[in-house]
């Protein structure tokens, strides 16, 4: 066996060659004693293992904690799979709603553009007429824009009927 094969560079393959839980071999760490190694030394970092160091412990280890350990981490492996179908599933379910608001607020926001882009029209259109019409006014108050001006009869033709004798 390489060297390489014989090191075990992280909880989960630890707890893969145990045949246990990761939650389970931190457990063991702490309470039993099992020989993992931290290479920066701190009690958070990661670990490392030897096979042949597990295998040693596994042997000595009190088989009657080992048993008892073994039948209570059975239990909660089938509560954190369950527990992780139904985060699993919540989150799926919120990922759909999220979509739908989604859409809704991009609906709303195109609506709003459009909205924005008509009103823009208007302002400019009004803004251009009544500039016109503070010309127009400053030459003879009152009278109706003739053919020379082009711009403010088309700008007209754009208003609605209603606004049409409001302006001239």
């Amino acid at each position: 066996m390489t060297p390489n094969d014989e090191v075990l560079n992280s909880w989960k393959e630890v707890a893969a060659y145990l045949g246990r839980g990761v939650r389970t071999v931190q457990r063991w760490e702490q309470e039993l004693g099992l020989p993992v190694r931290r290479p920066r030394g701190k009690s958070r970092s990661a670990v490392i293992a030897f096979k042949s160091e597990l295998d040693k412990w596994l042997h000595n280890a009190p088989a009657e904690q080992l048993k008892k350990e073994w039948a209570e981490d059975a239990v909660p492996d089938l509560i954190v799979k369950h527990s992780h179908s139904e985060r699993h599933s919540r989150l799926h379910e919120n990922t759909q709603v999220l979509r739908a608001r989604t859409r809704v607020l991009a609906s709303h926001s195109s609506q709003l553009c459009v909205r924005l882009r008509t009103l823009q029209e208007s302002i400019e259109r009004t803004a251009r007429l009544t500039a016109l019409n503070l010309r127009r006014n400053g030459k003879s108050p009152g009278a109706a824009p003739d053919a020379s001006q082009p711009e403010a009869n088309a700008l007209l033709r754009q208003l609605p009927h209603k606004h049409q004798a409001i302006a001239s």
